[in-house]
């Protein structure tokens, strides 16, 4: 198992970071730019936004937890097998009687991706029961960070866990980020889902999310949300911050900053790669800003010093650029002094800014 460098000091946390949500195979069609129903095979990649950040933590060296729960099915030993195999500490992943979900992904002629299906009916997969009274919560309450997507809400019973261990995480200094991850193929049959995500995301210390999301779940149009990520920011009044991202044109970041000093934004453009896959890259980029966020102590140490906030964004923006050089999400992603090697190598796109 490979070992996990911790940074992070202070205020009673241990400089663990925990990833709570779906793990899943993207089964990725073998032609591009073809409908589903075109589409003559099926590649299958270990995925799945938290399992995704999780692994990619470890590989950057961080300590790193990861709740949910997975089939007692061959997929879900391989899922163990892989994140075990990363260094991710998997003690609090539940083995349930249902199937690991499979995700259908078909992409377009440049790599972009769209979840089209399910292997099985939505509701049926183990990630939908992830049981709230089975949550590692002496790990929860010592964390550094908890990190949290928006899918399992579709689900009552890990809907019930993501809400408790958010109550954990928040009772001591454990910061708590969002990543929106708006997928409706998730939330077949289900009213109104902006209604339920929208107040879940007002807890969070950081919220992640694209510019389509922004303005689907914010009424801020994407291209605002981008050049002024401080719009975005102000509708969050319980955030410390937001990170936009846009695909190729980049990302964006507003922070308040520490102290009541004046916020701390700034637009970081794509690094010039040749991009095979995008699968897993928004998670990638997750993990960096994390990465450096225990490297500099946590996010108050980020929130008071503008030059580490931008460093950490463009950090992020290095290990996305990586992964999209591969297929897959967890298998493409880049080791520390990979990710440091591209960003020193590599040029910027120049920005729509």
């Amino acid at each position: 198992m490979r070992q996990s460098v911790v940074t992070s000091a202070g205020d009673g946390c241990d400089g663990t970071v925990v990833c709570l949500g779906e793990a899943l195979f993207d089964c990725l069609a073998k032609e591009k730019g073809v409908p589903r129903e075109q589409v003559t095979g099926w590649m299958p990649f270990p995925g799945g936004a938290p399992a995704n950040v999780a692994a990619a933590l470890a590989k950057l060296g961080v300590r790193v937890a990861f709740v949910s729960a997975l089939g007692r099915d061959e997929l879900g030993d391989q899922m163990v097998d892989l994140l075990s195999g990363q260094g991710v500490d998997v003690g609090a992943v539940q083995r349930v009687e249902r199937p690991t979900r499979d995700v259908l992904v078909v992409s377009d002629a440049g790599g972009d991706r769209e979840f089209v299906g399910f292997g099985g009916p939505n509701d049926t997969f183990a990630d939908t029961v992830i049981d709230a009274e089975s949550l590692p919560e002496d790990v929860l309450a010592h964390a550094s960070a908890l990190v949290m997507g928006s899918l399992g809400l579709a689900f009552p019973a890990t809907a019930a866990a993501m809400r408790r261990a958010l109550e954990v995480a928040k009772r001591g200094t454990c910061s708590v980020l969002i990543d929106v991850n708006w997928r409706p193929v998730f939330w077949d049959g289900v009213e109104n889902p902006r209604e339920t995500i929208a107040p879940y995301i007002e807890s969070a210390d950081i919220v992640k999310l694209s510019e389509e999301e922004a303005e689907w779940l914010l009424d801020i149009p994407g291209s605002d949300a981008l050049d002024h990520p401080c719009k975005v920011l102000e509708r969050l009044p319980q955030a410390k911050g937001v990170l936009v991202t846009a695909g190729a044109l980049g990302s964006a970041y507003c922070f308040r900053g520490a102290g009541g000093k004046l916020d701390l934004s700034g637009r970081v453009p794509v690094l010039r790669v040749s991009v095979q896959d995008t699968t897993g890259a928004g998670d990638a980029f997750l993990a960096g800003f994390l990465f450096s966020m225990v490297q500099a102590g946590g996010l108050e140490a980020l929130r008071s010093d503008a030059d580490k906030l931008c460093a950490a964004v463009e950090f992020a923006t290095a290990c996305g650029a990586f992964t999209t050089t591969k297929p897959g999400a967890i298998g493409a992603q880049p080791s520390e002094q990979q990710a440091k090697e591209l960003l020193a190598t590599a040029a910027f796109a120049a920005s729509a800014a």
